[in-house]
């Protein structure tokens, strides 16, 4: 039986893929590894994963919308998002999908928050690409963006046509739900809020996609004030359960992955 490879590519990896895909592979007696690799050469590495025939790829941050013009074909969600998070291989056809999409739904199906309140998006890379789609998909009405840098911010509002709003202005928001799709809060700078505590302190729902630390400042600060938060290991193990199934053809046995990840976690 042909030994399967996968890997993810980051520029800052974790061990989060790596552990719960394993434990899922190990737990269905799967003949696959998967691996993490840090890379600043995206184009090398998807060299790399055609040439060496390696099955699936998960792509993290910065790389998820550079990485569209390097494959073969893309999934509509992937098209739609314009941003690819996991790759498929076919015999070197490559296949672009974005698990974060359905992740992203899977985690905000269950909030009982009316669709017309408002939500703070902040960032614009291809994680918030997910973000705005998953949020279209389920029918919330009122988004606005802010991103640090205004052009990449305002063209991204206007494709999936949502307000924008400067990076100064953020603050002035008050919104129901707050997401931070940006690296503000992420190891080494974990003590950086993306937001002012006030803000915090009107919403409902806190956001956070970042998975290391998975109790950002932003998380801590909101749990704190007994505001209902999603963190990024969350989201996660929610899109990781979908990168599962199109690596393996089999479905995730997700109680399995999720001890996986709360052990790994309460190690640290």
């Amino acid at each position: 039986m042909k030994n399967e490879f996968c890997i993810s590519i980051s520029k800052n990896p974790s061990k989060v893929g790596e552990t719960i895909h394993n434990a899922g592979y190990k737990h269905l007696g799967l003949n696959f590894q998967y691996k993490a690799f840090s890379s600043k050469d995206i184009s090398g590495a998807i060299m790399g994963v055609r040439s060496l025939g390696i099955k699936g790829c998960s792509i993290s941050m910065p790389f998820k919308e550079k990485v569209i013009s390097l494959i073969d074909e893309l999934d509509p969600l992937a098209k739609q998002s314009k941003a690819v998070n996991t790759i498929v291989n076919n015999n070197g056809h490559l296949t672009g999908y974005n698990t974060d999409v359905l992740g992203i739904q899977n985690c905000l199906k269950s909030i009982k928050i009316e669709k017309n309140k408002k939500v703070l998006l902040l960032g614009a890379g291809g994680a918030a690409r997910a973000i705005l789609v998953a949020l279209k998909n389920l029918k919330f009405k009122n988004i606005i963006l802010s991103n640090r840098t205004s052009k990449k911010g305002k063209q991204v509002a206007k494709e999936f046509n949502v307000k924008f709003i400067q990076w100064s202005e953020r603050s002035n928001i008050e919104a129901v739900i707050i997401i931070n799709s940006t690296s503000i809060g992420m190891h080494p700078n974990s003590k950086s809020l993306p937001i002012s505590q006030k803000n915090i302190t009107h919403a409902k729902l806190i956001i956070d996609i970042i998975v290391k630390p998975p109790n950002t400042k932003l998380i801590e600060t909101a749990k704190n004030k007994k505001i209902p938060t999603i963190n990024g290991t969350e989201m996660a193990l929610n899109q990781a359960y979908e990168q599962f199934k199109l690596y393996t053809g089999k479905k995730a046995p997700k109680h399995i992955m999720r001890k996986a990840l709360k052990k790994i976690m309460n190690e640290k």
